[in-house]
């Protein structure tokens, strides 16, 4: 990978920011310049709803996404344009440089980047630009303003839109650096019984995320759901999420689960 290479082309790329036509069309020569086969069956083989894509690796898309970081940082006014020109192009790459260059962006600009992300949580269609464009756009600003986050996590989680729902659940994730609440719990509760697989693996996954910071409170909310009766769906929740307890927490759990 030639990475100053690829930032001199992104740079180029940037002087077209404010003309959404030409830059989608330089956007799409940019990413054509690099497609990977060995990346295209990648993404085949592990996100099989990817819909349109190049094929170019991730970690060329992070160079990309660097950049334009740079960019809107820069200039804030002019990034809801930049960001909904990036999106509205449709593939996955750009899609996943639209999320990964919001992660120091976002922190300085939590309107302007919640209210980017709100906008085009409908178009989500797979688990790996969900879960990018939470861990990259909303993650970093649960950090330090939690408040502003919450409440939309509470709303996202319980979409019709099971993409939409997932991207709630994993918006969560911030917790696993920060105190935990008793709000973040009875956000969870809404998706312990889930049926879906998406959801259900993201909810056991972001339990495994916050125990870092909030093992007692893990442990406590997964005896909780243990000791209720639960669910086929909850039960493997709880096995799969509570892997990063203690092992004598984990005894007593599977003991109240039957297992």
């Amino acid at each position: 990978m030639d990475k100053p290479q690829i930032q001199e082309r992104t740079k180029k790329l940037l002087e077209k920011a404010e003309k959404p036509k030409e830059f989608k069309k330089g956007l799409q020569g940019l990413l054509k310049f690099y497609v990977d086969r060995a990346a295209t069956k990648n993404y085949q083989r592990i996100i099989p709803d990817t819909g349109m894509f190049f094929g170019v690796p991730i970690p060329i898309l992070r160079v990309i996404a660097t950049e334009i970081g740079k960019f809107i940082l820069k200039k804030p006014t002019e990034a809801k344009l930049l960001l909904e020109t990036i999106w509205n192009e449709g593939s996955f790459e750009a899609r996943q440089i639209a999320g990964k260059c919001l992660e120091k962006f976002g922190p300085k600009n939590p309107k302007v980047c919640l209210d980017f992300i709100s906008s085009v949580l409908p178009d989500l269609d797979n688990w790996a630009n969900c879960d990018n464009l939470a861990m990259r756009g909303v993650e970093p600003i649960v950090y330090q303003r939690p408040e502003l986050v919450l409440p939309l996590s509470g709303k996202w989680i319980k979409d019709k839109n099971k993409w939409i729902r997932r991207f709630g659940v994993v918006s969560l994730r911030g917790y696993k650096r920060i105190q935990i609440t008793d709000k973040v719990f009875g956000i969870l509760d809404l998706v312990m019984e889930n049926k879906d697989k998406d959801i259900k693996r993201a909810v056991s996954w972001i339990l495994r995320e916050i125990t870092k910071k909030n093992p007692d409170e893990v442990a406590e909310f997964l005896m909780k759901w243990a000791k209720a009766n639960p669910s086929k769906d909850a039960k493997w929740i709880i096995k799969d999420g509570m892997k990063k307890l203690r092992s004598n927490e984990k005894k007593e759990i599977l003991k109240l689960i039957g297992e």
